[in-house]
């Protein structure tokens, strides 16, 4: 038996046939972002169409946005101006007559890491999610936090300086602080760039203000850090650390955790995981 994985992006639309924790094949086609709703839906279909076989017992489907659990309806959705309210369970349970379940990609991310990763062994972490935006996943007690409207996690809204944090601590830091994009700048550190490098600093220090914010919420035993800002782990580890150190209680960061994120083709694996028997 098998589970069709369906990671849909503001950028690109991946699918998967997901069997034992192991992609079998995998498609990607580039999202149709500006399209009328139907159209990106029909995007999502003809991944699907070519993937799903008899053995398939049902699609996970993990999006950017606000989602209604229970009907499978995504609010909102992020760099898809089309899909404000898009009742995808409802749409391909009619289509393909099996299960559906939808989530939002963060959370999907941290049940991937839940059951194949990094927090297979904890009953209380956080999936950080570090790119162009700023989102986390949080399993408290072993279960997925998704809160009353699957909000929860949402730590890049909160008001830090003068924006929040997702605008000091993602990628849209570099390009809107420094008007550098993080690969450029990630180029720039490998050469032991001076200034490139102090800006990895910097940043440093916010992101530790970020996830003093996230202990304090929470209270994991480990973050995992996840996304392609986090590939730069070792230009900002120093300062991170040290403005962690300064926000939050001495126990609390002498048993801390931080570990990056080993998983290949997280969000697939993450729709996929919505069928495993623990979520």
């Amino acid at each position: 038996m098998n589970i069709i994985g369906v990671d849909v992006g503001g950028t690109k639309i991946r699918a998967g046939r997901v069997s034992g924790g192991r992609i079998e094949k995998l498609l990607t086609i580039k999202t149709n972002s500006g399209a009328p709703q139907h159209e990106v839906m029909s995007q999502i279909t003809s991944l699907i169409d070519s993937i799903i076989d008899g053995n398939t017992r049902g699609i996970g489907v993990a999006v950017p946005a606000i989602i209604d659990v229970e009907s499978g309806t995504a609010f909102e959705t992020t760099n898809i101006a089309s899909w404000t309210e898009v009742p995808i369970k409802k749409i391909l349970e009619q289509k393909y007559n099996i299960p559906v379940r939808v989530n939002n990609d963060a959370n999907c991310l941290a049940l991937c890491e839940k059951h194949f990763g990094t927090g297979k062994n904890c009953k209380n972490f956080v999936a950080l999610t570090i790119s162009t935006g700023l989102g986390a996943g949080i399993i408290a007690n072993g279960e997925l936090q998704s809160g009353h409207n699957c909000g929860a996690g949402e730590f890049g809204r909160v008001v830090f300086k003068e924006h929040t944090f997702e605008h000091y601590c993602s990628g849209k830091y570099f390009l809107n602080e420094h008007k550098i994009s993080g690969e450029e700048l990630f180029k720039k550190a490998k050469r032991n760039d001076s200034a490139a490098l102090n800006i990895f600093d910097a940043y440093g220090t916010n992101l530790g203000k970020a996830l003093a914010m996230i202990v304090h919420s929470t209270d994991p035993e480990l973050i995992i850090l996840c996304g392609s800002v986090s590939k730069s782990y070792k230009y900002f580890e120093k300062s991170m650390w040290e403005s962690l150190r300064q926000s939050i209680r001495r126990r609390s960061f002498s048993r801390l955790k931080i570990q990056l994120s080993t998983i290949k083709n997280a969000g697939i694996l993450g729709a996929a995981s919505q069928f495993q028997p623990e979520a």
